[in-house]
């Protein structure tokens, strides 16, 4: 009889030893990830797209001059309106953000945050909500 308990007892604990030894915090991982891809290119706005309620319009800005932001390897940043500042990805729950602390020319600031909703090696896209009105911004890089 004593066997039998200690096979079972053996046999649970064999199996919470596995249950626990799977499972990872990939929390860093994917921030150090996005980093990886966003880091060293120009991001260009393909087109942009805002929902009020269950209405959605659509700005294309393809084939025509357009706002673009650089995101450099030593977390500082530069866009085409002429903010400069640095930037820094954060995991809040299960989104990861962007965190941007810019100055504008003219010496205000001006911060922001977009959260990540893809993110590949060429395309992004970055979304914020401002007086219920969800905007979804779609980057573009060549490299």
């Amino acid at each position: 009889m004593q066997k039998i308990n200690i096979k079972k007892i053996t046999w649970i604990s064999f199996v919470l030893l596995l249950l626990s030894a799977c499972s990872k915090d990939n929390t860093g991982l994917d921030v150090q990830v996005s980093y990886q891809f966003i880091a060293d290119k120009t991001w260009y706005l393909d087109y942009a797209q805002t929902t009020t309620g269950t209405t959605t319009n659509t700005r294309t800005y393809l084939g025509q001059p357009t706002y673009f932001i650089n995101y450099l390897k030593n977390l500082s940043t530069t866009d085409s309106d002429g903010l400069i500042g640095v930037y820094s990805i954060k995991q809040t729950g299960n989104k990861l953000q962007i965190q941007v602390a810019a100055k504008t020319l003219s010496g205000n600031n001006s911060n922001y945050t977009y959260e990540i909703e893809s993110l590949g090696a060429r395309n992004m896209i970055l979304s914020y909500v401002n007086n219920n009105v969800t905007t979804q911004l779609f980057f573009s890089t060549q490299k």
